[in-house]
């Protein structure tokens, strides 16, 4: 007999050998917690979710603020069935989950179709009784779709800032299988919301730690912004079952659009600014070229050691000045960095910046070395010429906890676009730290370029406007660095 075959029998005698154990110990896994079958509790509490009052009553904890979330204490009352499942759900594959957006591990069966006897046991209260139960308390009619999966996060896994509004998802939950006294320090919180007068998540209110046997369950809407904060214990694994309870659609607002960035025309630059900025490698000619035909083939291109040493040195001394004014960039469910505000900057930055936005082309940075070229690129336009582009520019700073995420509105709504990205200050930099800038094609998961951080790097990346890009995590392990972050200039160009 083929060993697939027998590990698939013996698999199917241990389960029939736990089922007749559970049934001669009187197992009874499917029995709700005793307070969630108090009609006098469910009263109460059909009223506070009415009413829209807080309220605790025996295991059971409603409340309404940044949004409507409760957490039932002791979910299952027997010891014996919670130790069972969590041994099943041990047993299960776990694959990796990792975009913008996360980074955890995954069940790669969907709870729905495992047959385990403490797993089908859960699935059964979950579908069956608790379902009931939450339609009779909110009166949101739950059809029977449910989502049910297990996940697990270890060191540095989280799940970033998002609403769950998708399709007709009504109530979404989680039920905790961490060790016993899980700790703040530990991480893995679930961290809710509240939102600014636009609508968009505007600061953590609430963070609901993991406990052993707590089941946690929100009501997804429009303003449902929530977080799974990251792990910092490397010898703990907070273990979950999670998923959506579906019902009826609600109407949903319009989404909230941003204003665009303002756009500046990438002018001309002093010469003897330029000649002071720029690493003389890349003024000769044959560099050039070799660069400009790199670029049109790989449409990018990572131009390293590009400042001065010297310079660069200036650079990274000024940057890095307590006295500067960083603005943190939002919403969570977007971005979170910090900007350097422009109108209290240094000199040299202002400088670096002009510099680095010289005329830009289709082929990348078109260095104008002759003298008396300069000044006159802003002409070409005016004498028939090729186009000037427009461009932003931002100075970043980057920490842990920061990150972009991706957003179709990001796609840009012209044909193509330039990012000129300058890194600062990242010795020491491992890819493990996140921090790397990716870039995806819209509706695709495979990714078409990273571009990590490197000391005096300036990387180019011409893309269309079906590409879409995010700054990966910053996650714990970046405070082993010896700055603990780092910084980025980064120049977006537009025709």
């Amino acid at each position: 007999m083929p060993k697939k075959r027998l590990a698939q029998n013996s698999n199917r005698r241990n389960d029939e050998k736990k089922l007749r154990e559970y049934k001669n110990h009187n197992f009874q896994p499917t029995v709700l917690n005793d307070d969630m079958k108090s009609c006098h509790i469910s009263k109460l509490i059909k009223k506070s979710y009415t009413d829209k009052t807080e309220t605790c009553e025996g295991c059971i904890n409603f409340y309404h603020q940044p949004f409507f979330h409760a957490v039932i204490n002791n979910f299952v009352q027997n010891v014996e069935f919670l130790q069972q499942l969590q041994e099943e759900l041990s047993e299960l594959t776990f694959k990796e989950k990792n975009n913008d957006l996360y980074k955890f591990y995954q069940s790669k069966e969907d709870l729905k179709v495992v047959d385990r006897p403490c797993i089908n046991a859960l699935r059964s209260l979950i579908y069956k009784d608790l379902k009931e139960w939450i339609t009779d308390i909110t009166g949101i009619e739950l059809i029977d779709t449910v989502d049910l999966s297990c996940a697990k996060y270890q060191y540095t896994d989280t799940l970033l800032c998002h609403d769950d509004e998708l399709d007709d998802r009504r109530i979404a939950f989680i039920y905790y299988l961490v060790p016993e006294k899980w700790t703040k320090e530990d991480g893995g919180a679930l961290d809710l919301f509240d939102v600014n007068e636009n609508g968009q998540p505007d600061a953590t209110v609430k963070s609901i730690l993991p406990v052993r046997n707590n089941f946690a369950f929100f009501e997804v809407n429009a303003v449902s912004f929530h977080q799974v904060a990251e792990v910092l214990t490397e010898d703990k694994t907070r273990l979950s079952i999670s998923g959506w309870f579906h019902g009826p659609p609600v109407k949903r607002p319009e989404p909230y659009v941003e204003s665009p960035v303002t756009l500046q025309p990438s002018g001309s630059v002093d010469e003897d600014i330029f000649y002071e900025w720029i690493n003389p490698a890349y003024l000769d000619p044959v560099t050039q070229s070799e660069i400009q035909e790199k670029f049109e083939e790989d449409s990018e291109i990572e131009l390293t050691d590009f400042l001065l040493p010297e310079k660069y040195e200036e650079l990274k001394s000024v940057i890095q000045e307590t006295n500067l004014e960083w603005k943190k960039k939002g919403p969570a469910n977007k971005r979170k960095y910090s900007a350097l505000d422009m109108n209290s900057a240094p000199e040299i930055l202002k400088n670096c910046i002009e510099f680095l936005q010289l005329k830009v082309t289709r082929t990348g940075l078109l260095f104008r070395c002759r003298r008396g070229n300069i000044r006159n690129a802003e002409n070409n336009q005016n004498n028939g010429g090729e186009k000037i582009p427009c461009c932003n520019s931002e100075v970043r700073k980057w920490n842990h906890g920061n990150y972009t995420l991706i957003h179709d509105s990001d796609c840009t709504t012209t044909e193509f676009e330039l990012d000129s990205l300058l890194h600062i200050c990242c010795e020491g930099w491992s890819e493990e730290y996140g921090g790397f800038t990716s870039y995806i094609a819209k509706g695709e998961d495979e990714e078409l370029l990273s571009v990590y951080p490197a000391e005096n790097s300036l990387s180019l990346v011409y893309r269309d406007k079906g590409t879409l890009k995010f700054v990966k995590y910053l996650n714990h392990k970046v405070t082993q660095m010896p700055t603990k972050g780092f910084y980025d200039i980064l120049s977006v160009y537009r025709e």
